[in-house]
């Protein structure tokens, strides 16, 4: 345990966030310092005008030289920080999946980091980047420290902590996939039968999961502010259940869910949406919200639902349906529905879900 203040001889104790501070307003314009004396960061300009300093900069340009790594000492510039393999790591945190895919596919080529940035809000987890990219933030700040052979203490905590127990390592609770039979595997579906290996080493079977396609709710409201609802025969619960408009999300191959890491064989989620709203109801809107995108049964699959929000929809068409729909078309109130999901007449857990966000 260190402590938050530089007393002891010959170390100096630095505010990690400082550091962080300093990388997270990094940039190609200004070479950031840390000050030990002060304890504070300065800056000078990358490109002075006409090659030259101004008076105060180039008082401060000879103070640095003068006390380089005594009292002056470089921070991390976005070359150290590299941006671009954060994003990359974060990628390979995720699930395999269709995240994962679109991710790796929208970091190829130029504007990488703009498609990166609208993907995540795009799937809903942006503050799971943020997180992500804070916390590696920190990782370069620390080490950092460890490089110039300073003690640090992060501000966010309230005692000081080495580098190690700032930043605890992952847990140790992935299970690892041993040997998997495909029962089923036709265009409609792969259901699976898996060993994995347990975190404590022992392999445990069968474990029982599947692939389906990933599919889009659509919460929906009409002109009037009710809300467009189906109602439809269920063979899971053997009942006619009332839901919001979903469906699949179409693929190009023809098959029913996703076959490896073929993310680019599928149709974007938001004109799934407008497709299966316009077929399955016969509305349209001009007003959509992404609400959140989420693993279906994370137990047992691996397809994920995209929800949406529809505002203001109006009757555009007659339904669409494919040859094994039978469904009509039910207008409720938010009081009504609410009544409904209480009563347990609502019955999709991801659509109940789906209803509790949109209202946010």
């Amino acid at each position: 345990m260190k402590s938050n203040g530089n007393d002891r001889p010959g170390r100096v104790t630095v505010p990690l966030q400082l550091v962080y501070d300093a990388i997270e307003t990094a940039d190609d314009t200004w070479k950031q310092y840390l000050d030990i004396e002060k304890m504070e960061i300065v800056s000078l300009p990358e490109a002075p005008f006409m090659g030259e300093y101004d008076e105060e900069d180039q008082e401060l340009a000879d103070m640095i030289e003068e006390g380089w790594h005594t009292r002056f000492f470089g921070l991390p510039t976005r070359f150290d920080i590299h941006e671009y393999s954060i994003m990359e790591r974060f990628i390979w945190d995720l699930p395999e999946g269709r995240i994962q895919d679109s991710l790796e596919h929208a970091i190829r080529g130029r504007g990488a980091f703009r498609r990166f940035k609208d993907a995540v809000r795009r799937f809903g987890i942006e503050q799971q980047w943020y997180d992500f990219q804070e916390k590696k933030y920190y990782e370069i700040a620390a080490e950092w420290c460890d490089d110039h052979g300073f003690e640090y203490f992060n501000d966010k905590m309230s005692e000081t902590h080495e580098k190690e127990e700032v930043f605890d390592e992952p847990e140790a609770l992935d299970w690892r996939e041993v040997r998997t039979e495909h029962l089923v595997q036709d265009e409609w579906i792969d259901f699976r039968r898996t060993a994995y290996q347990l975190p404590d080493g022992k392999v445990y079977e069968p474990f029982y999961n599947y692939s389906r396609r990933d599919y889009a709710v659509i919460v929906a409201s009409d002109e009037e502010g009710n809300y467009l609802c189906v109602r439809q025969f269920r063979p899971g619960i053997r009942q006619v259940t009332t839901e919001f408009p979903a469906g699949g999300i179409e693929r190009m191959d023809g098959r029913e869910y996703r076959f490896g890491r073929d993310f680019a064989a599928a149709e974007e989620a938001m004109e799934a949406a407008r497709r299966e709203l316009l077929e399955e109801t016969g509305y349209v809107s001009d007003d959509w919200k992404h609400v959140i995108t989420v693993p279906s049964s994370a137990t047992i699959s691996d397809n994920y639902a995209y929800v949406f929000a529809a505002g203001n929809c109006r009757k555009s068409a007659e339904q669409k349906l494919d040859e094994t729909e039978f469904l009509n078309v039910r207008k409720y109130s938010a009081a009504e529905l609410e009544k409904m999901i209480h009563n347990g007449e609502f019955q999709q857990a991801v659509h109940i879900m789906a209803w509790l966000l949109s209202q946010k």
